[in-house]
């Protein structure tokens, strides 16, 4: 009975190869490094000090304006804030700023301890008279991010996603495999009302989820929620939606319920391992990177993390909204495609 199954023992055998080669690409001795972030007013008047500071392993170094640095310190995302003003020589670093995380205290000394023997070096090498720099640093009140801030926006969406993909491959192949879809046909229920219910009923389910996950993250983790519940449900609905149409393609694709757990596996391990829901996309390979930001779980978990963390509104999360829209749109025209009631 099992070696008819061809499928199921293709599956059986790739899937171990699959997980294998999704854990390879994660860097976890990458989790540890010093969050710095630059602004470079100097432009190409400070590639050697951006240089220099690229070439330091524990450094996890992201360029961008003031504006956007400073509210990523406060979030918690960089430890420190290097402002390199346009009149920056080497010479003269007076003028140079460090905006430094006070809930961090550790990360910020040992980044300070960095920068410092970075300036010293290149002073020393740029001069023959030494005096050493006085560089102004600034304290600012910043937001002590724990990993359950972080973690538990991403479990929540994974919640959805699992909820969907395999609540609705399971169960449909389940009710087509003992012909209860066959015998609802010749009932006065319509097919589309069915389908309804049952989105409708896995949606409520997703509201309540939403509900008691942040619920207890405030009362038992002090989870630090800024955002705005109605936005939360409506990210969550969204993601609902996208993934539900994901199960309704698998359960039209498979034709006993051997053959879902792989499919649905293969579907759901990449977005689980890869979307940011258990540690910070960062860890990962560039082109890596770049893939996943186009993954629905990786819409999903940015919008959530930075409404609970950030306190964005719908309306701020456009990238995230159209990104979904896009994978709504696209998987429920495949379910209509693919799917079968027999």
């Amino acid at each position: 009975m099992f070696t008819r199954q061809k499928e199921a023992i293709v599956w059986t055998m790739l899937l171990p190869l699959f997980m294998v080669l999704l854990f390879g690409f994660i860097s976890f001795e990458g989790l540890g490094k010093i969050k710095i972030g630059i602004v470079n007013q100097a432009n190409s008047g400070a590639i050697d000090l951006v240089g220099a500071l690229k070439r330091v392993q524990t450094i996890d170094l992201k360029e961008g304006s003031e504006r956007f640095e400073r509210d990523q310190l406060k979030i918690g995302e960089r430890h420190l804030v290097l402002v390199i003003p346009t009149s920056f020589t080497f010479s003269n670093l007076d003028d140079v700023r460090i905006l430094v995380n006070d809930s961090k205290p550790q990360e910020t000394q040992l980044g300070l301890l960095i920068l410092r023997k970075i300036f010293d070096d290149m002073v020393f090498s740029e001069q023959s008279i030494v005096k050493r720099p006085n560089l102004k640093i600034e304290s600012i009140a910043s937001h002590n991010q724990t990993y359950i801030d972080f973690f538990l926006p991403g479990v929540l969406s994974l919640a959805i996603m699992q909820s969907g993909i395999f609540g609705v491959a399971f169960g449909f192949v389940s009710l087509k495999k003992r012909g209860v879809l066959r015998r609802l046909s010749v009932t006065p229920i319509k097919p589309l009302d069915f389908v309804i219910a049952q989105v409708a009923m896995r949606l409520i389910v997703l509201v309540a989820q939403t509900i008691v996950l942040v619920g207890v993250g405030i009362l038992v983790f002090d989870l630090q929620f800024s955002g705005n519940l109605l936005d939360l449900f409506l990210f969550g609905v969204l993601g609902g939606i996208v993934f539900l149409a994901i199960g309704f393609v698998l359960a039209g694709i498979v034709k006993t319920e051997d053959q879902v757990a792989p499919l649905a596996n293969v579907v759901s391990l990449p977005m689980m391992l890869l979307s940011g829901v258990f540690f910070n996309r960062s860890n990962l390979p560039d082109f890596v990177q770049t893939i996943t930001e186009f993954f629905p779980l990786t819409y999903l978990a940015d919008a959530m993390r930075k409404i609970m963390i950030e306190g964005s509104g719908f309306s701020d999360l456009n990238i995230q909204a159209l990104g979904l829209s896009c994978w709504c749109v696209l998987s429920i025209w495949l379910a209509v495609r693919v799917f079968r009631w027999e």
